[in-house]
């Protein structure tokens, strides 16, 4: 799904936007957020009234559209949402409710306004769902205003909300990317952000020199990331004190990808695949396709990226298409 933002020319907060958008891209691969910028921000009345905004702008509306205001709401709202459009306001947030930051907030409206996109649900029948009493769900009335945070510190949407959410149609991937957009807020919301390399990716596979492996990497997996503008990390790339296995722990936490050539046996390479998929990490296996029968039987449901052994150009190609395919480059 393609999500719209507009952003006002003036809007004095326009840096902590365009960093929610670059973080809601970076942590989850089912939405994609663009920003476009307007001129002038809606109309010169002090407050936004949600039925005026209606008649004005939703009916001109036509894909998937997430408006930015620093004006607040007649109705005092954080936000409203409808099929196909929302309006957020970011007035007063860091002067009376901050921290979480600005950028943390934007991102738990937006994903709320992403979730009533993808079930397709109106404003009337979100409002059927709504708990009254502040739980630290993202489906808090939050008729006190502050008690947004406790929703922002859970990060979750309830086990109850997340069933009619399911039985509304919306799908368990577009969920599961939800939940990991709230995974990143609640990190920023308890002081322990989740720190990432939006654009690099962390290469996985035995070390060698000259032979198959070492040729694929080379010729292959390099080149394809660097037309892919991602970087390409490997643990062997420079040499940094302390141990080398806190050094790929800690590279494996920052970067955004994993690629992993699984079809050496070497145990080094499992480990740190496992250590990536518990993490949730975005991987992407990797094996010559003569070999990929010989995988270990738990990867083997696993989707991997194949090529002719000795042909890095194919490897490359494909690699670019992944990325391509599941990616916004």
């Amino acid at each position: 799904m393609n999500i719209t933002i507009i952003c006002y020319k003036d809007n004095s907060r326009k840096s902590q936007i365009v960093k929610a958008i670059n973080i809601l891209n970076s942590v989850q691969n089912y939405f994609f957020y663009k920003i476009v910028n307007e001129d002038s921000d809606l109309s010169k009345d002090e407050m936004i009234d949600w039925d005026s905004f209606c008649e004005r702008v939703g009916k001109r509306i036509d894909e998937y559209t997430i408006y930015i205001t620093e004006k607040p709401f007649s109705d005092n709202w954080f936000s409203h949402e409808d099929y196909k459009y929302s309006i957020i306001s970011i007035d007063s947030w860091e002067l009376l409710f901050a921290p979480p930051s600005l950028c943390a907030y934007l991102v738990y409206q937006i994903a709320q306004a992403t979730v009533s996109f993808e079930a397709d649900l109106s404003e009337t029948m979100e409002m059927r769902m709504v708990h009254d009493r502040a739980e630290g769900c993202m489906f808090d009335f939050c008729f006190n205003k502050p008690d947004i945070k406790l929703g922002m510190i859970a990060g979750t949407i309830c086990p109850q909300c997340r069933g009619v959410l399911l039985r509304y149609g919306i799908k368990e991937r577009a969920l599961n990317a939800i939940e990991r957009i709230l995974q990143y807020v609640r990190s920023e919301a308890i002081g322990k952000p989740i720190m990432f390399n939006e654009n690099e990716a962390f290469i996985v596979m035995r070390f060698s020199n000259n032979d198959e492996n070492d040729n694929a990497y080379k010729y292959g997996i390099q080149p394809a990331l660097n037309d892919m503008n991602i970087k390409c990390l490997r643990a062997d790339d420079k040499v940094v004190s302390g141990q080398l296995l806190e050094k790929v722990q800690q590279s494996i936490k920052k970067c955004r990808f994993v690629i992993a050539k699984v079809d050496s046996e070497n145990l080094n390479v499992y480990f740190e695949l496992g250590l990536a998929m518990g993490l949730e990490k975005d991987v992407l296996l990797i094996s010559e396709d003569s070999l990929v029968m010989q995988l270990p039987s738990d990867l083997k449901n696993w989707e991997c990226l194949t090529y002719p052994k000795g042909n890095y150009e194919e490897l490359k190609q494909r690699i670019i298409k992944y990325y391509k395919d599941n990616y916004h480059y």
